[in-house]
């Protein structure tokens, strides 16, 4: 289900939210209520619709484009037994649990049965080293075991993609810490879970995209 509420973002910047998971299950009210377990400020898994240019809806994310094709981003807990340094842009993670409340940043770690697969892309970590403004290791020790948002369908500026890409190309998993492989336009239909370039590359391997990978649409 889409929540029409607006989420809990801790930070109020959705790139530098990181909630702190709790082992154990308060029954103190606001937080860890049933559908607010571990330290979660929104339920495990939701689905937010952010409207560009909404009143209560995040500026950050407004960069002059998208204007229809608005973020859906959930709330998930990422946690990765490698949990590799984080990169300094958005980078894909991958569905770890068949509840899709939970990602890694390594593909190998991915559903299903823990050995990843094209499909297992779950969206666009926004949380990064630069957006932290921390090393890319402390980064990762700051962000694994915690709470964030991911983007899962929708526009979305300046994400980390394969040197090679071009626009129009398609970009699904594959292998490694937080990577994707290309396919370029007009070729191989992608996977059911991918992303659509629609820039050149630019800076340290970004690009503008088109994020399409939420399990439930």
């Amino acid at each position: 289900m889409i929540l029409s509420e607006f989420p809990v973002i801790s930070t109020g910047n959705l790139y530098t939210a990181i909630d702190t998971y709790a082992s154990t299950v308060s029954t103190q009210p606001p937080i860890n209520t049933p559908s607010n377990p571990n330290g979660a400020l929104n339920p495990a898994g939701s689905l937010f619709l952010l409207t560009y240019g909404a009143s209560s809806g995040p500026s950050i994310l407004y960069a002059g484009k998208g204007w229809g094709a608005p973020l859906m981003v959930r709330y998930v807990r990422y946690s990765s037994t490698a949990n590799p340094n984080l990169l300094a842009t958005p980078a894909p993670v991958y569905w770890t649990d068949e509840t899709f409340t939970t990602v890694s940043g390594v593909f190998s770690e991915g559903n299903p049965a823990a050995t990843g697969n094209l499909n297992s892309l779950a969206g666009i970590l926004l949380v990064n080293s630069a957006s932290l403004g921390l090393s890319a290791a402390a980064a990762a020790t700051a962000l694994n075991g915690n709470w964030c948002f991911i983007v899962t369908k929708g526009w979305l500026s300046g994400v980390t993609v394969p040197g090679s890409t071009a626009v129009g190309d398609s970009l699904t998993g594959t292998s490694g810490n937080f990577t994707m492989t290309r396919t370029a336009s007009g070729s191989a239909s992608p996977s059911s879970h991918y992303l659509q370039a629609l820039t050149a590359i630019s800076g340290a391997n970004t690009a503008d995209v088109l994020v399409n990978t939420d399990p439930t649409f």
